[in-house]
Parts: C-alpha cells; structure tokens; sequence
C-alpha cells in the first residue's frame, strides 16, 4: 500500500480494512485449497527425522479403491519400499483394510484420506542424493514426486503441502506458514534443516530463491551472480523467462564422498546441486558456472514445454552444447576449451560397438547408454549449429531452434510427443534433413569433414582450426565464440 494512503486513512477505515483484508485472505485461502486435485502434512520429527510421516487426501477426487506410490526414478529403484505402516480411512474416519497387489495398495472399500512412513535415511548410492528424497545430519530435501501418492502417471496436478518441522530447523521463508502450493505439486521439492541458509536475488521478472548448506570455496555472492546472468542468458536465447519462480538447492553429499564429485537434477522450477567442493577455489567456481549452466537451460525444456516420453538424445545434448557456447561467451572457457570437449565427446561416440540411433539410446538411457547419449547429443547439436549457420549465412543458429521449439510447446499447450515435436521443426530446416537421417533417426557414425570444414575446423587427433581460413569459415567461428576474448578489446580477428 503506497505510504500517502497510509497516512490518509482513519483509524477507523484501518480497523475496517483489516478486518475485510482477514477475511478475504481467508476466503481466497479456502478457495485455493479447495481447488487442489492432492492436499497432505509431511512431519518431521525431531526423535527420529530420518522418519517422515505423511497424511492427506485427494479432496475433489471421487474416492477410489488404489493407492500407488513411484516405484523407480532416475535409475533408482526400490522407492517404494520406504512406505510403512500405511493406513487408509473412509469418510468418516474410520479405518479400511487393504490388499497389496504389485506393490499398489487396493484399498477393501472406497478411501477418504491416507497416513504412512517414509524412510529418508540416504540411499547407499551417493548420486541418489540429486534425486530422492532424503534427511540426513540435520539436512535434507523433501521431493514431492517421491513422497506423495501418484495420480494418473505422467501427468501434472495441483496441491498444497503443509511441512512440520522440529525446532530449529528451517525451511524456505518465502513460503507462507510452511505450506507449499503448487499448480505441478509432484515437481517441487523443499529444502529443510538446522544448517540452511536462505537468499533472493531477481533476474528480470523471475525470483530466484538460493538454498545453501555447508561451507564452500565459494560465496553465496558468487552463486546468486552466476544463477542471475546465467538465468538472463538463458532467458534471452529462449525469448522469455521461464517461470516466475526458482528455486536453487546447492546441498553437500549425505555420505562422505572424494572431491570433485557431483550430480544435479532440474525438476520443476528446482535446481537440486550435490556436491563435494574441489581441491582450489579457481576449480570450484569453474564447475559451479558449468553446473548451473546446464541446469539453468533445463528449466526451459524439458521442465517448461508439454513434451512426453524419451526425447532425452535432444534436450540433454542440445543442453550441454548450449552450456559450452555460453562458457565461451561469457568467457569462463577458451575457444579451445570448447573444441576440445566436443573432441572427446565424438571419441566417446566413436568407440561405441554395438550402434543404436539416438532416439533408442534415449529409451535405455538409464539402464546403460547415458554416457552415449550426452556425448552424441552434445555432438549433434554441434553439426546442427554449423549446418544452421553456414545456410543462413550466420543469421540463424541452433538458439532459433530452440526458441521455437520453446514457443510452440510451453504449458499450456497440448501436450504431445517430444521426439515428433523436435523433428518436425527440425526438418523444417533443410539443411537439418540428413543430420536427422543419419545421426538421430539412423546409427551411423559421425562423417563430419565436410561440414566442419564449413566452419574452418578439421578433426584428426582431435578438433582444430585450419590454418588458413576463408571471409565465411572465419564469420562463422567467430559467430560460435572463435576469438571472444578479444571482442573485450580490440574485436574479433578478421
């Protein structure tokens, strides 16, 4: 309320005006509530909090029989064996019996609200931590998708989560009496402990809520700058923000692990960092930038589109490349830095025995071809920029490819499949055809010499700029990075 309206009311109307303020922040509470597909309580408590209790409803549902949990994610299996002492009541209270039938509770009549344990003591695989939720000395991340019951596979719904926590330990402050609403409730994930420390930077229009726990070579200042040009960038190259909301968790391992090891997760509008620092500050804030570069694209696609099934070979590799050609724009890497992880990503590629397109390496992504796909992802949308380049004489790159994609497929839209979604604008480009043919749809092993050679590069040992260099092959290197150091100074070699 402006400070000049404050002054002029009454004590009169200011009793008035709060009291109609209270009431009608209590009927929005109610209407908002009210319209949840999924309402629940997760409690910690603080005898035992590796132990969360979770109690709720589906309050305009009509009442089922099935009550299911998420069983897998990421690769990590056996999430459904953290229920206990499941417990399920009709509309008046009172408890009903259920069967178990493939790890589904099949309720002996209809259901009204439900009460269970989790057990988030930390998986024994480290790299869980990015992914499944998990409390451990004094810290952790509650991820909804894992802790609450599923409704329809696949799909968004709404609700409102209330959390409890012990004394003393805190959760995010922006969120109100400690109550999470969401229009996407299976996507959130909240940070909560004794040892969290909270900021909010802006980005544009976009909140950016940093979550940090543990002392690091680097500063809560350094984090919200990176995520703050790293989220405009990013903003840029898709022609909007993505959500009006972020929120960032950059967490330790539960487990003691070495240095220099990391795993990250974008769910939702979540960023979820775990990580062991490394042995130089220099090094720290190197992989922290790459970090959230990458993280930061995803918040885009695939969180922001309505995309379906496994069109991970575009939005993982597409991701990492992009990751690159920004480090070189805002010149965290060099030209050659740039090369040489696109060198030993077609390595990784080359050496693959038993070939599949890219779209099957998507399908067994998380059995066994990840390291394949982000290495020939990565690789293809290399190829696809140069090819994109070359034809439009630098005017257009694979950043219009993305922002379409970005333009057509943002919620709401329809939803539809991802790989069909992509290639459709892919090949609306014709110089993207036999990329597709060969690489996406097809097995084939990279043959590039002719289009690296449009941009002036040539690949024996390893990736490398020509020595002698045509008016084009040099407009279009520079228009990837070639030489960004010294458009600080001088400008671009020409």
């Amino acid at each position: 309320m402006p400070r000049f309206t404050k002054i002029l009311m009454s004590e009169q109307f200011r009793t008035y005006y709060l009291i109609f303020g209270a009431i009608f922040l209590t009927l929005h509470f109610f209407t908002n509530a009210s319209a949840q597909e999924i309402e629940a309580k997760i409690q910690i408590h603080e005898e035992n909090p590796s132990i969360a209790k979770v109690s709720g409803r589906f309050p305009n549902l009509q009442r089922g029989r099935n009550l299911s949990f998420a069983r897998s994610f990421a690769g990590f299996s056996g999430l459904g064996e953290r229920i206990r002492n499941l417990k399920l009541y009709n509309a008046n209270g009172k408890e009903i019996g259920y069967q178990t039938v493939e790890g589904e509770y099949v309720s002996d009549a209809p259901f009204a609200s439900w009460s269970y344990s989790v057990d988030l003591s930390p998986r024994k695989e480290p790299s869980a931590a990015a992914h499944i939720s998990w409390i451990a000395n004094g810290n952790g991340l509650l991820m909804f998708g894992d802790l609450l019951p599923r409704l329809s596979a696949g799909r968004k719904a709404s609700g409102q989560v209330t959390i409890t926590l012990p004394p003393g330990w805190r959760q995010l402050e922006n969120r109100v009496d400690g109550t999470v609403v969401s229009d996407d409730i299976f996507s959130e994930v909240a940070s909560v402990g004794t040892d969290v420390r909270y900021r909010m930077v802006h980005a544009g229009g976009t909140a950016i809520s940093l979550c940090v726990v543990g002392n690091w070579l680097f500063t809560s200042d350094e984090i919200t700058s990176f995520a703050q040009s790293i989220y405009a960038k990013t903003s840029e190259t898709f022609g909007a923000p993505a959500a009006k909301e972020v929120y960032l968790n950059v967490f330790k391992f539960p487990q003691n692990v070495p240095r220099g090891q990391w795993q990250a997760e974008t769910r939702g509008r979540s960023i979820t960092i775990i990580s062991s620092d490394m042995a130089f500050q220099t090094q720290s804030l190197q992989r922290l930038h790459e970090q959230l570069r990458h993280e930061i694209f995803h918040l885009w696609i695939p969180n922001a589109v309505n995309l379906s099934g496994n069109y991970d070979w575009f939005y993982e590799g597409f991701a990492l490349y992009s990751s690159l050609k920004l480090a070189v724009a805002q010149n965290r890497i060099r030209f050659e830095d740039f090369l040489d992880t696109l060198s030993r990503a077609h390595a990784i590629d080359t050496r693959q025995m038993n070939r599949i397109s890219l779209i099957e390496t998507s399908r067994t992504r998380w059995s066994s071809n990840e390291t394949q796909l982000y290495a020939r992802g990565m690789f293809l949308a290399f190829i696809c920029d140069i090819a994109m380049l070359n034809s439009s004489k630098t005017k257009r790159s694979i950043n219009d490819l993305l922002r379409e994609i970005y333009s057509k497929h943002k919620f709401p839209a329809a939803r539809t499949d991802g790989t069909g979604a992509v290639l459709s604008i892919m090949k609306a480009q014709p110089e993207l055809v036999p990329i597709i043919d060969k690489y996406i749809s097809g097995s084939r092993e990279f043959e590039v010499d002719t289009e690296l050679d449009l941009a002036g590069l040539e690949l024996s040992n390893a990736l490398g700029v020509k020595q002698k260099l045509n008016r084009k092959q040099k407009d279009l290197l520079n228009s990837m990075g070639y030489n960004n150091w010294r458009r600080l100074s001088p400008g671009p070699i020409r």
